[in-house]
């Protein structure tokens, strides 16, 4: 009877120890992956207090406005007199509105086109008076402004005539954005955006190609103008972005098994096995095991740890005689961690946290 429990845990002992040895065997590499989704800050930070937001077209025009009613084909130069201007701000703002409201949790977002004013003298953008603004933002309930406060399109249109036809549509661009707080008088964006869309049809009928296929300036300028809206958007919105991290999974027992329990999306029982590889006196041993670390907290969102385990990980590598090649992973990851960091600040003042 008393020897029995001693059988056991010798039994138990075998198993673990067959186990380890299935993972060593199987461990042919010193690093594995492991993939999640992590939420990226956007670009421009709209205060957390913000509820509710207005998109105003301040409607400007400029004398050298009058060019974009000239547009090529095969380089002849063509006029076309109709302002589209009404048709690109209203797309501009279907385009920031539609894909804002993917990611934010916004009431309606009034558009608000002002007077047209024709601008003398060289484009300028001076900023709308407070005033002005505090009048927008009583009228409709608004927080904060986003202002367009001017857009521009040209473009023009190559066919080239083969077996089967082909044109091509350039459309070149910019919009000029300013984000007003009223409350605390600041501009929270000020930016020009310059960039071109082109497209490509083809056609076995040159006629048809000419005539039916290429698009028409109006449904060119209203497609434009929605994705210079839609773009904007992207900009204040946060974004699951796809990350990849390696870890450390050789080395010693500890390592190699730890990936059994992240692919059973277990991270406390690998924490604990490296927190003890960590205090090891093989000091590569150890800047390996902190490396997981660091990447083990990252992916739990506790940066302030991650980044304590890192900092240990580059002590411990340059504790060796020599840095090993795998030292360029740590430096890389590093620099990695800090933009994750300060994307998390972002994100924290981006919520109100």
């Amino acid at each position: 009877m008393n020897k029995r429990p001693s059988v056991v845990r010798s039994s138990i002992k075998r198993i673990y120890l067959f186990v380890i040895s299935l993972f060593v065997l199987s461990s042919c590499q010193t690093l594995s992956l492991y993939s999640f989704q992590g939420l990226n800050a956007p670009k421009v930070l709209i205060p957390a207090d913000v509820k509710t937001i207005g998109f105003v077209d301040r409607n400007t025009s400029f004398k050298i406005d009058s060019i974009s009613q000239y547009y090529l084909v095969n380089s002849k130069l063509l006029a076309d007199t109709t302002d589209y201007s009404t048709d690109i701000s209203t797309s501009c703002y279907l385009g920031f509105t539609e894909n804002l409201s993917e990611y934010l949790a916004m009431d309606s977002i009034p558009f608000i086109q002002l007077d047209k004013k024709e601008m003398s003298g060289d484009r300028d953008y001076k900023p709308m008076k407070w005033e002005l603004v505090d009048s927008i933002c009583e009228s409709n309930g608004s927080d904060i402004l986003i202002c367009l406060e001017d857009i521009q399109l040209y473009n023009k249109y190559t066919v080239f005539e083969d077996v089967l036809n082909y044109g091509i549509t350039d459309a070149n661009y910019f919009a000029v954005w300013r984000i007003y707080d009223p409350l605390n008088k600041i501009y929270l964006d000020e930016q020009i955006v310059i960039d071109s869309l082109f497209s490509e049809i083809t056609s076995p009928s040159y006629k048809r190609l000419i005539e039916e296929k290429l698009p028409k300036r109006k449904d060119l300028f209203k497609d434009v103008s929605y994705e210079i809206g839609n773009q904007y958007a992207d900009m204040l919105a946060p974004k699951w972005i796809d990350i990849t991290r390696k870890y450390f999974a050789s080395g010693d027992d500890r390592l190699a098994i730890s990936k059994y329990y992240i692919d059973q999306e277990d991270w406390e029982s690998p924490i604990a096995l490296w927190t003890e590889i960590s205090n090891e006196d093989d000091f590569k041993l150890a800047g390996r095991a902190c490396y997981n670390l660091a990447v083990a907290y990252e992916i739990k969102g506790d940066f302030i740890t991650a980044n304590q385990w890192i900092r240990k990980s580059i002590y411990y590598y340059k504790k060796l005689k020599s840095l090993p090649s795998e030292f360029k992973i740590v430096e890389k990851y590093t620099m990695e961690l800090i933009l994750r960091t300060k994307n998390k600040e972002k994100l924290d003042r981006f919520f109100g946290e």
